[in-house]
């Protein structure tokens, strides 16, 4: 028994037919000769079926960029602020109020992505700064058109996680990276910026490193909310 090999991929060159594509008059039909592969297509529909998969895959990895950022990149230890909505915040106060009034017409500009300007929400602990901060960025993540990539970072979370990892160079909590990642975010809250999170004065190393690192994420950004208890922020 004799097995012939050919060299050429000549013999399996599609078949153009003389049918044309119902959806496209112009485009001939062609059959494919490759055993059991005997297909009967229209090129001009097997380019658009490619395309419309390389659009929903570009999409896709958009939204892992810029939606997804916020639930998968977000440092928060206390996982309510997740259902922290500006429609569930409840105002007992005329000053919340106010507040929430103030946030929300701040939110509708951060929607226009070359909007630049930061934010401070300060006040005691209860007043609800992390709710209206993480309401702000939520709203922004569902409603801004380009999308936008929005990041909530626990300020005292993220040094801690730093300071963990100090002489882990493998780890993903280390600064370098994470001045990056918290710098190219479009909308980023700062939560809790307390004592230990310093805007404070205090000669001990650790508040000096933690204001060179505050400083650091600052000068990378010009779109940053930042939440603190500190009056004089």
């Amino acid at each position: 028994m004799k097995t012939l090999v050919s060299n050429s991929l000549s013999e399996f060159a599609p078949i153009k037919l003389k049918e044309t594509c119902p959806e496209h008059p112009d485009v001939h039909l062609i059959k494919s000769r490759i055993p059991n592969h005997e297909d009967i297509l229209c090129p001009k529909c097997v380019e658009e079926i490619i395309e419309e998969k390389d659009k929903k895959l570009a999409e896709r990895m958009n939204d892992r960029f810029t939606v997804e950022r916020l639930a998968n990149d977000s440092i928060i230890t206390d996982k309510d602020i997740l259902n922290c909505t500006f429609d569930n915040y409840v105002v007992t106060k005329s000053e919340q109020d106010i507040n929430k009034r103030h946030i929300t017409a701040i939110a509708k500009k951060y929607l226009n992505k070359s909007y630049k300007g930061n934010t401070i929400l300060s006040g005691n602990a209860g007043s609800g700064k992390t709710h209206l901060a993480y309401a702000c960025l939520k709203y922004v993540n569902e409603n801004s058109n380009p999308k936008q990539s929005c990041l909530f970072i626990d300020f005292n979370e993220l040094v801690s996680k730093i300071k963990g990892n100090f002489d882990n160079t493998s780890s993903k909590w280390q600064e370098t990276k994470l001045l990056d990642e918290i710098g190219n975010a479009d909308l980023v809250v700062l939560d809790d910026l307390g004592s230990e999170a310093s805007f404070r004065s205090n000669t001990s190393e650790s508040s000096e490193w933690n204001q060179r690192f505050l400083f650091n994420i600052l000068n990378r950004r010009n779109r940053t909310i930042i939440t603190t208890n500190l009056s004089g922020a």
